[in-house]
């Protein structure tokens, strides 16, 4: 299992559990963001060595950047309302 692999499952299993808090705190529309961000995240991290090599090291790694970033920032938008 190379490390790509675990990335991948932490951020699936970090994903299910962010959009199981947000469907039990009735935010449909949250849930539904995080869960497609994170699906796209854990997918794209999980089959990253089945990708063509421009996208797998420079392509991927910047959107997954960005899409983490915008995870956070909604994440932290939550706590001030």
């Amino acid at each position: 299992m190379k490390r790509h692999h675990i990335v991948g499952i932490i951020a699936g299993i970090g994903g299910i559990g962010l959009t199981v808090r947000h469907a039990l705190s009735a935010s449909i529309i949250e849930a539904l963001i995080t869960f497609t961000l994170f699906s796209g995240l854990t997918i794209a991290t999980f089959f990253k060595d089945r990708l063509r090599p421009r996208w797998s090291h420079e392509i991927l790694p910047f959107w997954m950047c960005i899409i983490v970033v915008c995870l956070m920032l909604l994440e932290i938008l939550d706590y001030f309302p």
